[in-house]
């Protein structure tokens, strides 16, 4: 019975090995805890405006941020070993109306970055493709509006 259960672990432990290298390259699967996530928001509004940006998660707020058109700011953060960090941004430029969107969750943004470039847009913030060199996933806004951002 012992030897049965070693070899189980033994075997549960390649298999997450295996998934976590595929995802991440050359990492380990044992640094999952270690390695840090970097999540950028650029500006990439029409017309000149400038972008209001305030992002946080369950434990940090980054603040109210201001963007220039074509600048952005980032972050960078340790996701944590139980799959549930999450950051959700709110932003504005001058039309009246608050939108947000979680730019950061763990089970959509772990296996495919490390680092994790938004542009965000008049219709939603959009996600860069490595293999496409473009920020060709684009996403809508998250349903309903905040009435102010602070």
């Amino acid at each position: 019975m012992w030897m049965h259960n070693c070899l189980f672990v033994a075997l549960l432990l390649l298999a997450l090995a295996t998934s976590f290298t595929e995802a991440h390259g050359s990492q380990h699967w044992w640094d999952i805890g270690l390695l840090k996530t970097r999540v950028e928001v650029r500006n990439g509004l029409e017309g000149g405006q400038e972008l209001r940006v305030h992002c946080k998660s369950g434990d940090d707020d980054l603040h109210l941020r201001v963007l220039k058109p074509h600048n952005f700011f980032s972050w960078s953060f340790h996701p944590n070993l139980w799959g549930s960090t999450q950051f959700y941004c709110a932003m504005d430029w001058g039309e009246g109306r608050v939108h947000w969107f979680d730019i950061y969750i763990w089970k959509r943004d772990y296996p495919r970055c490390g680092n994790c470039l938004w542009i965000v847009k008049q219709s939603g913030p959009c996600f860069y493709d490595m293999g496409n060199r473009d920020y060709d996933f684009c996403y809508p806004w998250n349903p309903g509006s905040l009435m102010k951002l602070d």
